[in-house]
C-alpha cells in the first residue's frame, strides 16, 4: 500500500515540476517581448520627437499630442517592466543617460 502512495506521489511531484518548468518558460518568454515592446516604443518616440522637432512641422499640435501620448506610453511599458523584472534602477540609470544626451 505504501508503495503505490509513494508512486503516485513521484508522479505527481514530476507533473508538477514539467508544469512548473513550463510556466516559467512562458514568463522568461513574456519578459523578452516586453523588453523587445519597450525598445520598439522608445524607437518610435525618438522618430516622433525628430519630426516634430523638424522646421516643417515645428509647433503642430497634433505631433506635439502625439510625442507626449508616445513618452507616457514608454513610461507605463516601462513600470509594467518592473513589475515583471526587477531592475528599475538599471532603467533610472539608462533615463538619466539618455536625459545627458
Amino acid at each position: 500500500m505504501i508503495e503505490i502512495l509513494l508512486g503516485v506521489s513521484i508522479v505527481i511531484n514530476l507533473l508538477l515540476a514539467w508544469y512548473i518548468v513550463q510556466l516559467l518558460k512562458r514568463f522568461l518568454t513574456f519578459q523578452d517581448e516586453i523588453d523587445d515592446f519597450v525598445e520598439k516604443l522608445t524607437e518610435y518616440e525618438g522618430h516622433i520627437d525628430i519630426i516634430n522637432n523638424l522646421e516643417r512641422f515645428y509647433g503642430d499640435e497634433t505631433l506635439a499630442n502625439l510625442s507626449r501620448h508616445s513618452k507616457d506610453l514608454v513610461k507605463e511599458c516601462k513600470e509594467l517592466r518592473f513589475i515583471v523584472r526587477d531592475d528599475y534602477e538599471d532603467d533610472e540609470e539608462s533615463d538619466e543617460y539618455a536625459s545627458e544626451a
